[in-house]
């Protein structure tokens, strides 16, 4: 058998997925996709492509030779990833940001599902619709810009974006202010103290960095900036964050009696939006979230074992 007869027959047996990103031992993309695969009956496996940043340019140049059939893009290469792809979904174009990639037969299609697997997440496990509503976003990053998409393509009413680098901030500002006329955005950095008076006014706060990640992370703002829940009143703080389930973000505003919610629905949402893009057909969510939980269940064991 020669090497094409051996292409044809591989990609009639079976597809091919995976998540590329760096680094990427935290991931649990694959448990949440491929009991998906199974649940559906699909003969598919999803891979780890994990990459430094000096061999990016090397991997995208030969990765659309491999039999892939998709790919998630996660940090820090979901703005990196375009140039590489033939073409952009419009939603990708104005988020600046693409997690997801389609093969459309010989064509790279880049997508943005973390701006409607937030959204889901927001209204199904948050209860919170955005419309007419203040929000504070922590964060510039390209899951910040999905986030502060999603809000303002649901009529929030104005959105402050904090950051340490306010430039980076307040380029998201000047792009999405071309895009959503009746939506307000400001941008500071992270330490301005006008953030005390936004968190006290806004009915939604997000972190949308990487901080909570470990233990020892300096919270994205003051705890002392929380003001304790009113009767009637209590705030919706979100961190994007799924592991640990509850960072010092989400505890310090839990302890002031206020509502909270990590990402993993996010992370749900957006790997069930990607899979309907790939095989054109509904995605098994709650298999999903199933997976996981057993799979989150399973890290916070060997954590506690280890500690």
């Amino acid at each position: 058998m020669n090497r094409k007869d051996l292409r044809v027959k591989t990609r009639q047996s079976f597809s091919l997925f995976g998540i590329l990103g760096f680094p990427l031992a935290h991931t649990l993309s694959p448990r949440m996709q491929e009991a998906a695969f199974e649940h559906l009956g699909i003969k598919a496996f999803y891979l780890v492509l994990e990459m430094r940043p000096s061999d990016f340019k090397f991997v995208m140049r030969r990765l659309r030779h491999f039999l892939i059939d998709g790919f998630n893009v996660t940090v820090p290469y979901k703005s990196a990833v375009i140039p590489y792809l033939d073409r952009v979904t419009e939603e990708a174009r104005k988020i600046g940001a693409v997690n997801t990639v389609c093969r459309q037969g010989k064509r790279w299609v880049g997508a943005n599902t973390d701006a409607e697997g937030f959204y889901r997440s927001l209204v199904h496990d948050g209860g919170f619709h955005p419309r007419r509503k203040d929000a504070v976003v922590f964060g510039a990053g390209g899951s910040a810009r999905a986030v502060i998409y999603a809000l303002a393509g649901h009529g929030a009413r104005h959105i402050l974006i904090a950051n340490r680098h306010p430039a980076r901030a307040e380029k998201i500002a000047r792009d999405f202010r071309k895009v959503f006329k009746l939506c307000r955005f400001t941008a500071i950095k992270l330490t301005d103290p006008a953030i005390r008076k936004a968190v006290e006014q806004a009915p939604l706060i997000i972190n949308a960095t990487s901080a909570g990640l470990k233990p020892s992370d300096t919270p994205v703002f003051k705890a002392s900036w929380i003001p304790p829940a009113k009767k009637g009143g209590r705030k919706l703080f979100y961190d994007l964050i799924y592991s640990p389930a509850r960072t010092r973000f989400l505890k310090a505003a839990a302890g002031r009696g206020h509502r909270i919610l990590n990402g993993v629905g996010m992370l749900v949402h957006q790997g069930a939006l990607a899979q309907e893009l790939w095989l054109k057909r509904p995605a098994p969510v709650a298999v999903m979230r199933r997976a996981l939980a057993a799979a989150l269940k399973e890290k916070d064991s060997r954590g506690k074992k280890n500690a």
